[in-house]
């Protein structure tokens, strides 16, 4: 065992072959990402960025502190908040081909991780919008790669550091708790059960929890929001999809010839005597496809457990071919895995336009599976949500400006979703648009704190005219927004003008009821 941790420890890690295909991620993102525009909730972290809190419905603030200091010095175009999550793909990348090296993989292994991870669409997705995904990614990562040091030197303060970035982490996506329940149910089962006795690791996890105590306390404050959020999210809109149909996406969204690798990566950790000694590497990816298969995640949500197999299994699978000297079948397969990533890449990023990107799929036979229940239209969830917003802000604006300069002061805006409202926020000053409620998780409070008085009309995006009668004396249809390949349930939205608030109306109480955390 000696002798295998000092082959380990001794392995070179190559950062010039990492940094060039980490590199390619950089700029197969920055080169593709303008050729559609913002992602829906894209608008939605801006307007969180100029509300900073300790906490917001549907996720912790550390994206958004991160995104609302970038802004302040960069400012917010689409091609500014697009560096961001583009860097963080990169070192992710970089990532895979360390951790590999970590576990004691040579050049080959480093180079087919890092490859593997390039070349797998659900994660250069994930990096092309800016999002507490990206860095979701990083800090899955970033905590293998400190697991895998703790078990290979025995360091027990290196737990103090896995604390603070698992706090880090969960301050940027609950998900991370997934990670440290299948580590801990993991550690019962494996060797590893032995730091259950060691001060440091009880000291890592009371690191964790201090770092992530603001946005606990956040929760407190506000009736538990997440987790009403959380049980909406399950039961209203996440797609029931199953066992089968969760692992199908799996091997779709990370590249079908990836799965030579990850497959590979999972046996090996279980099985083999050289990387059995990371098992409850393994085992936690295995309890984390359960959590998340039970309780009805999207399958993306698992996207960052990746990075743990993908360096085994490409150890284990160069060393099969060094060993029975077939050396040159690995850049064969390295060959073959990118040629397919080019074939798979207009799943995940902006390259065709959307009507060949429709005829694309067409040919391949591929339509990714709706992650939520609402019904697709010609495009992807991922693509159809950044079509149609500034044509919607000019429409909102062009309704707006029918109205005289006396009742624009007593009018705000209403929509539906926070797609919607971060859009039109992000278009206000361009088109001259008022204030805009919106019931939807955070922007929710925001409404509440903005307050009711004076309001007396609403511009209201979608919904019928009858249901809006019962609060406005006057309800008239005033125009209607309809674009090209988004989301069928924002396709031919009616534009209301609501007039003149029935007496007895109480919009404070109207607004409670209103409140939409899904």
């Amino acid at each position: 065992m000696e002798n295998h941790e000092m082959i380990i420890t001794k392995q070179r890690v190559i950062f010039p072959a990492l940094a060039a295909i980490g590199l390619v991620y950089f700029a197969a993102q920055l080169i593709t990402g303008g050729n559609y525009n913002i992602f829906r909730d894209e608008y939605y972290y801006i307007d969180c960025a100029k509300h900073l809190a300790f906490g917001y419905v549907d996720h912790p603030p550390f994206s958004i502190v991160t995104l609302a200091a970038w802004n302040a010095v960069f400012g917010d175009s689409e091609f500014s908040i697009r560096i961001i999550p583009a860097l963080l793909g990169a070192a992710m990348v970089v990532m895979g081909g360390m951790i590999a090296a970590s576990m004691g993989g040579g050049k080959n292994a480093q180079i087919i991780s890092a490859l593997s991870v390039l070349c797998s669409p659900v994660l250069l997705g994930l990096g092309g919008i800016y999002s507490m995904n990206s860095f979701d990614l990083l800090f899955w990562a970033a905590l293998f790669y400190v697991l895998i040091k703790i078990i290979n030197t025995d360091n027990e303060k290196l737990w103090i550091w896995f604390g603070v970035i698992a706090g880090l982490g969960l301050m940027n996506k609950i998900s991370v708790g997934y990670f440290g329940a299948g580590l801990v149910i993991a550690m019962l089962f494996t060797k590893e059960r032995k730091w259950f006795k060691n001060k440091y690791f009880w000291l890592g996890g009371l690191t964790a929890l201090v770092i992530f105590s603001p946005y606990i306390i956040w929760n407190f404050q506000n009736d538990f929001a997440t987790l009403e959020f959380i049980r909406n999210a399950a039961k209203y809109k996440n797609a029931q999809i199953g066992f089968l149909g969760f692992l199908k996406e799996q091997i779709l969204q990370m590249n079908p010839l990836n799965a030579v690798i990850w497959i590979t990566g999972l046996i090996a950790l279980l099985v083999s005597s050289k990387l059995g000694k990371y098992r409850v590497i393994a085992i936690t990816f295995i309890i984390v496809f359960l959590i998340l298969v039970l309780n009805n995640g999207k399958p993306y949500y698992l996207a960052a457990a990746f990075i743990s197999l993908i360096p085994a299994g490409s150890i284990a699978f160069t060393e099969f071919f060094q060993n029975r000297k077939l050396k040159f079948l690995i850049p064969v397969f390295g060959v073959l895995l990118f040629a397919t990533s080019l074939i798979l890449s207009p799943m995940a990023l902006p390259v065709l336009s959307p009507d060949k990107l429709v005829e694309h799929m067409d040919r391949l036979g591929l339509m990714p599976a709706n992650a939520e229940k609402s019904n697709l239209g010609l495009l992807p969830q991922f693509f159809a949500d950044r079509f149609g917003w500034e044509e919607l802000a000019k429409e909102m604006s062009r309704v707006y400006n029918t109205m005289s300069d006396d009742e624009k002061k007593k009018t705000a805006l209403v929509v539906g979703n926070y797609g919607e409202a971060g859009s039109l926020n992000y278009y206000a000053k361009k088109y001259g648009l008022p204030f805009v409620y919106c019931a939807h998780n955070s922007c929710w409070f925001w409404g509440r704190e903005h307050g009711f008085e004076g309001l007396e009309n609403v511009i209201i995006l979608g919904g019928k005219r009858e249901d809006h009668l019962e609060q406005f004396e006057d309800v008239q249809e005033a125009g209607k927004v309809s674009t090209p390949y988004v989301m069928p349930f924002e396709d031919n939205l009616p534009i209301f003008i609501a007039r003149h608030l029935r007496k007895g109306i109480d919009l404070k109480e109207v607004w409670k009821q209103e409140k939409k955390f899904i």
